[in-house]
Protein backbone atom coordinates (compact mmCIF):
# COMPACT_ATOMS: atom_id res chain seq x y z
CA UNK A 1 0.00 0.00 0.00
CA UNK A 2 1.36 3.39 -1.01
CA UNK A 3 0.06 6.84 -0.05
CA UNK A 4 1.10 10.05 -1.82
CA UNK A 5 0.15 13.42 -0.34
CA UNK A 6 -1.16 15.58 -3.20
CA UNK A 7 -1.81 18.61 -1.03
CA UNK A 8 -1.41 19.52 2.64
CA UNK A 9 -0.73 22.68 4.66
CA UNK A 10 3.04 22.19 4.38
CA UNK A 11 5.55 21.11 1.76
CA UNK A 12 8.60 21.97 -0.33
CA UNK A 13 8.59 25.00 -2.62
CA UNK A 14 8.21 23.00 -5.84
CA UNK A 15 4.63 22.12 -4.88
CA UNK A 16 1.52 24.21 -4.33
CA UNK A 17 0.59 24.07 -0.66
CA UNK A 18 -2.57 25.28 1.05
CA UNK A 19 -4.85 24.59 4.00
CA UNK A 20 -6.45 21.30 3.04
CA UNK A 21 -5.74 17.66 2.34
CA UNK A 22 -5.73 15.28 -0.61
CA UNK A 23 -4.31 11.75 -0.63
CA UNK A 24 -3.63 9.44 -3.60
CA UNK A 25 -3.68 5.84 -2.41
CA UNK A 26 -2.53 2.73 -4.28
CA UNK A 27 -3.73 -0.64 -2.97
CA UNK A 28 -4.20 -4.05 -4.61
CA UNK A 29 -3.40 -2.66 -8.08
CA UNK A 30 -6.09 0.02 -7.80
CA UNK A 31 -5.96 3.77 -7.25
CA UNK A 32 -8.03 5.85 -4.83
CA UNK A 33 -8.37 9.59 -4.30
CA UNK A 34 -9.32 10.69 -0.79
CA UNK A 35 -10.31 14.37 -0.80
CA UNK A 36 -9.17 17.04 -3.23
CA UNK A 37 -8.26 20.04 -1.11
CA UNK A 38 -9.91 23.45 -1.63
CA UNK A 39 -8.73 24.25 -5.18
CA UNK A 40 -6.83 22.89 -8.18
CA UNK A 41 -3.53 22.61 -6.27
CA UNK A 42 -3.91 18.84 -5.76
CA UNK A 43 -4.38 18.45 -9.51
CA UNK A 44 -1.29 20.48 -10.39
CA UNK A 45 0.79 18.65 -7.79
CA UNK A 46 -0.37 15.30 -9.16
CA UNK A 47 0.86 16.39 -12.59
CA UNK A 48 4.21 17.42 -11.09
CA UNK A 49 4.45 13.97 -9.49
CA UNK A 50 3.56 12.24 -12.80
CA UNK A 51 0.33 10.89 -11.31
CA UNK A 52 -2.52 10.44 -13.79
CA UNK A 53 -5.72 11.11 -11.85
CA UNK A 54 -7.70 9.81 -14.79
CA UNK A 55 -6.67 6.35 -13.62
CA UNK A 56 -8.35 6.76 -10.23
CA UNK A 57 -10.73 3.85 -9.64
CA UNK A 58 -12.67 5.38 -6.75
CA UNK A 59 -12.80 8.93 -5.34
CA UNK A 60 -13.99 9.67 -1.81
CA UNK A 61 -14.88 12.86 0.07
CA UNK A 62 -14.28 12.40 3.80
CA UNK A 63 -16.65 15.16 4.98
CA UNK A 64 -18.49 18.27 3.86
CA UNK A 65 -15.86 20.99 4.39
CA UNK A 66 -14.49 23.14 1.58
CA UNK A 67 -10.81 22.47 2.32
CA UNK A 68 -11.34 18.81 1.47
CA UNK A 69 -14.06 18.97 -1.16
CA UNK A 70 -13.99 22.04 -3.38
CA UNK A 71 -11.08 20.70 -5.45
CA UNK A 72 -13.41 17.99 -6.72
CA UNK A 73 -14.90 20.57 -9.11
CA UNK A 74 -11.66 20.31 -11.09
CA UNK A 75 -11.61 16.51 -10.90
CA UNK A 76 -15.24 16.09 -11.98
CA UNK A 77 -14.98 18.64 -14.79
CA UNK A 78 -11.80 17.01 -16.09
CA UNK A 79 -13.10 13.43 -15.92
CA UNK A 80 -16.74 13.23 -16.97
CA UNK A 81 -16.99 9.50 -16.15
CA UNK A 82 -15.97 9.87 -12.50
CA UNK A 83 -18.17 10.04 -9.41
CA UNK A 84 -17.27 10.78 -5.79
CA UNK A 85 -18.39 8.79 -2.75
CA UNK A 86 -19.43 10.63 0.39
CA UNK A 87 -21.84 10.58 3.32
CA UNK A 88 -25.38 11.70 2.53
CA UNK A 89 -25.07 14.88 4.63
CA UNK A 90 -21.99 16.36 2.94
CA UNK A 91 -24.04 19.07 1.23
CA UNK A 92 -25.49 20.54 4.42
CA UNK A 93 -24.33 23.99 5.60
CA UNK A 94 -21.38 23.91 8.01
CA UNK A 95 -19.82 26.72 10.05
CA UNK A 96 -16.88 27.35 12.34
CA UNK A 97 -16.36 29.96 15.05
CA UNK A 98 -17.63 31.10 18.42
CA UNK A 99 -20.06 33.63 19.79
CA UNK A 100 -21.26 35.98 17.08
CA UNK A 101 -18.21 35.36 14.91
CA UNK A 102 -18.82 32.34 12.70
CA UNK A 103 -17.93 31.70 9.08
CA UNK A 104 -19.07 29.23 6.46
CA UNK A 105 -16.78 26.23 5.89
CA UNK A 106 -19.11 23.97 3.90
CA UNK A 107 -18.83 23.00 0.26
CA UNK A 108 -19.12 25.74 -2.35
CA UNK A 109 -22.40 26.43 -4.12
CA UNK A 110 -20.77 25.49 -7.43
CA UNK A 111 -19.83 22.05 -6.15
CA UNK A 112 -23.31 21.60 -4.68
CA UNK A 113 -24.65 22.08 -8.21
CA UNK A 114 -22.79 18.88 -9.13
CA UNK A 115 -24.66 16.67 -6.63
CA UNK A 116 -25.55 14.25 -9.39
CA UNK A 117 -21.86 13.32 -9.66
CA UNK A 118 -21.78 12.11 -6.05
CA UNK A 119 -22.67 8.67 -4.75
CA UNK A 120 -23.85 9.43 -1.22
CA UNK A 121 -24.24 6.71 1.39
CA UNK A 122 -26.26 6.43 4.60
CA UNK A 123 -24.71 3.22 5.93
CA UNK A 124 -21.33 1.50 5.98
CA UNK A 125 -20.46 0.44 2.45
CA UNK A 126 -17.95 -1.94 0.86
CA UNK A 127 -16.70 -0.17 -2.27
CA UNK A 128 -14.08 -2.72 -3.36
CA UNK A 129 -12.61 -5.98 -2.15
CA UNK A 130 -11.20 -5.30 1.34
CA UNK A 131 -12.08 -1.58 1.15
CA UNK A 132 -14.84 0.05 3.18
CA UNK A 133 -16.45 3.39 3.88
CA UNK A 134 -17.34 3.51 7.59
CA UNK A 135 -19.52 6.35 8.87
CA UNK A 136 -18.61 8.04 12.14
CA UNK A 137 -20.55 6.92 15.20
CA UNK A 138 -22.45 10.12 15.99
CA UNK A 139 -24.13 8.90 19.17
CA UNK A 140 -21.90 10.96 21.47
CA UNK A 141 -20.30 13.66 19.33
CA UNK A 142 -22.43 16.76 19.93
CA UNK A 143 -20.29 17.81 22.89
CA UNK A 144 -17.21 17.41 20.71
CA UNK A 145 -18.85 19.75 18.20
CA UNK A 146 -19.29 22.35 20.94
CA UNK A 147 -15.70 21.95 22.09
CA UNK A 148 -14.33 22.33 18.59
CA UNK A 149 -16.65 25.25 17.76
CA UNK A 150 -18.08 23.50 14.72
CA UNK A 151 -21.70 23.85 13.70
CA UNK A 152 -24.27 23.01 11.07
CA UNK A 153 -27.24 25.15 10.12
CA UNK A 154 -30.65 23.52 10.52
CA UNK A 155 -33.73 25.64 9.70
CA UNK A 156 -31.55 28.78 9.88
CA UNK A 157 -30.37 27.86 13.39
CA UNK A 158 -26.78 26.90 14.20
CA UNK A 159 -26.51 23.58 16.04
CA UNK A 160 -23.42 21.67 17.22
CA UNK A 161 -22.10 19.56 14.37
CA UNK A 162 -22.57 15.86 15.15
CA UNK A 163 -20.33 14.90 12.21
CA UNK A 164 -22.88 12.69 10.48
CA UNK A 165 -21.24 13.86 7.24
CA UNK A 166 -17.86 12.34 8.11
CA UNK A 167 -16.57 8.90 7.17
CA UNK A 168 -13.39 6.84 7.12
CA UNK A 169 -11.90 5.11 4.10
CA UNK A 170 -10.68 1.79 5.52
CA UNK A 171 -8.31 -0.71 3.92
CA UNK A 172 -8.15 -4.30 5.16
CA UNK A 173 -4.45 -5.08 4.67
CA UNK A 174 -2.38 -8.14 5.68
CA UNK A 175 -0.91 -6.05 8.53
CA UNK A 176 -4.32 -4.98 9.82
CA UNK A 177 -6.80 -2.19 9.12
CA UNK A 178 -5.51 1.10 7.74
CA UNK A 179 -7.97 3.86 8.68
CA UNK A 180 -7.94 7.07 6.63
CA UNK A 181 -10.01 9.81 8.26
CA UNK A 182 -8.92 13.22 7.04
CA UNK A 183 -9.85 15.37 10.06
CA UNK A 184 -11.02 12.99 12.80
CA UNK A 185 -13.62 15.48 14.03
CA UNK A 186 -15.38 12.79 16.08
CA UNK A 187 -12.11 11.97 17.85
CA UNK A 188 -9.50 9.33 17.05
CA UNK A 189 -10.50 7.11 19.97
CA UNK A 190 -14.18 7.09 19.00
CA UNK A 191 -13.38 6.46 15.34
CA UNK A 192 -10.98 3.58 16.06
CA UNK A 193 -13.30 1.92 18.60
CA UNK A 194 -16.23 2.20 16.19
CA UNK A 195 -14.33 0.68 13.25
CA UNK A 196 -12.82 -2.14 15.33
CA UNK A 197 -16.32 -3.00 16.52
CA UNK A 198 -17.85 -2.90 13.05
CA UNK A 199 -15.12 -4.82 11.20
CA UNK A 200 -13.90 -6.92 14.14
CA UNK A 201 -10.25 -6.62 13.14
CA UNK A 202 -7.16 -4.98 14.66
CA UNK A 203 -5.95 -1.59 13.43
CA UNK A 204 -2.46 -1.29 11.98
CA UNK A 205 -2.30 2.36 10.90
CA UNK A 206 -4.25 5.60 11.22
CA UNK A 207 -3.88 8.26 8.52
CA UNK A 208 -5.22 11.82 8.67
CA UNK A 209 -5.50 15.04 10.60
CA UNK A 210 -6.49 14.95 14.27
CA UNK A 211 -8.11 18.40 14.58
CA UNK A 212 -5.84 19.56 17.40
CA UNK A 213 -4.57 22.85 15.98
CA UNK A 214 -5.62 26.11 17.61
CA UNK A 215 -4.43 29.71 17.70
CA UNK A 216 -4.18 32.28 20.46
CA UNK A 217 -3.25 35.89 19.70
CA UNK A 218 -2.32 34.75 16.17
CA UNK A 219 0.17 32.21 17.55
CA UNK A 220 -0.33 28.49 16.95
CA UNK A 221 -1.18 26.41 20.01
CA UNK A 222 -2.80 23.05 20.69
CA UNK A 223 -6.45 22.69 21.60
CA UNK A 224 -5.37 19.77 23.82
CA UNK A 225 -3.36 19.92 27.03
CA UNK A 226 -0.17 17.88 27.21
CA UNK A 227 -1.91 15.53 29.64
CA UNK A 228 -4.73 14.97 27.14
CA UNK A 229 -2.22 14.30 24.38
CA UNK A 230 -0.32 11.89 26.62
CA UNK A 231 -3.57 10.01 27.31
CA UNK A 232 -4.30 9.92 23.58
CA UNK A 233 -0.86 8.43 23.01
CA UNK A 234 -1.57 5.73 25.60
CA UNK A 235 -4.68 4.80 23.61
CA UNK A 236 -2.71 4.82 20.35
CA UNK A 237 0.02 2.57 21.77
CA UNK A 238 -2.62 0.04 22.83
CA UNK A 239 -4.63 0.09 19.60
CA UNK A 240 -2.55 1.35 16.64
CA UNK A 241 0.92 0.51 15.40
CA UNK A 242 1.56 3.57 13.23
CA UNK A 243 0.11 7.06 12.76
CA UNK A 244 0.50 9.41 9.79
CA UNK A 245 -0.86 12.84 10.56
CA UNK A 246 -0.80 16.47 9.46
CA UNK A 247 -3.18 19.18 8.22
CA UNK A 248 -5.39 20.14 11.20
CA UNK A 249 -3.12 18.44 13.76
CA UNK A 250 -0.69 21.36 13.72
CA UNK A 251 3.02 21.51 14.52
CA UNK A 252 2.63 22.17 18.25
CA UNK A 253 0.41 19.14 18.79
CA UNK A 254 2.53 17.01 16.48
CA UNK A 255 5.66 17.76 18.48
CA UNK A 256 3.93 16.55 21.64
CA UNK A 257 2.62 13.44 19.90
CA UNK A 258 6.13 12.76 18.61
CA UNK A 259 7.50 13.14 22.13
CA UNK A 260 5.41 10.20 23.34
CA UNK A 261 5.02 8.07 20.19
CA UNK A 262 8.55 8.51 18.80
CA UNK A 263 8.99 6.44 15.61
CA UNK A 264 5.36 5.28 15.64
CA UNK A 265 4.24 8.61 14.16
CA UNK A 266 5.20 10.54 11.04
CA UNK A 267 4.08 13.79 9.42
CA UNK A 268 2.09 14.16 6.22
CA UNK A 269 3.43 16.86 3.90
CA UNK A 270 2.76 17.77 0.27
CA UNK A 271 4.62 15.57 -2.20
CA UNK A 272 5.54 12.90 0.33
CA UNK A 273 5.06 9.21 -0.49
CA UNK A 274 4.74 6.62 2.26
CA UNK A 275 4.74 2.83 1.97
CA UNK A 276 2.61 1.02 4.54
Amino acid sequence: MKITVLVENTGPSEFKIEHGLSLYIEFNDKKYLLDAGPSDSFFKNAHALSIDLGRVDKAVLSHGHYDHGDGFMVFLNQYKDKVVYGAKNIFDDYYSGSGGSVHYIGLSSKLKQMKNRFNTISKDTKIDEKIYLILDDVSNTKEIGVQKKLYKKVDDVLQPDNFNHELSLVFDTPKGLVICNSCSHAGLESIVDNIKKRLNKPVYAYVGGLHMKSTKNHIETSSFTEEQIQNLCIFIKKNIQYVLTGHCTGNVSYDLLKKYLKDRIDFLTTGKTIEI
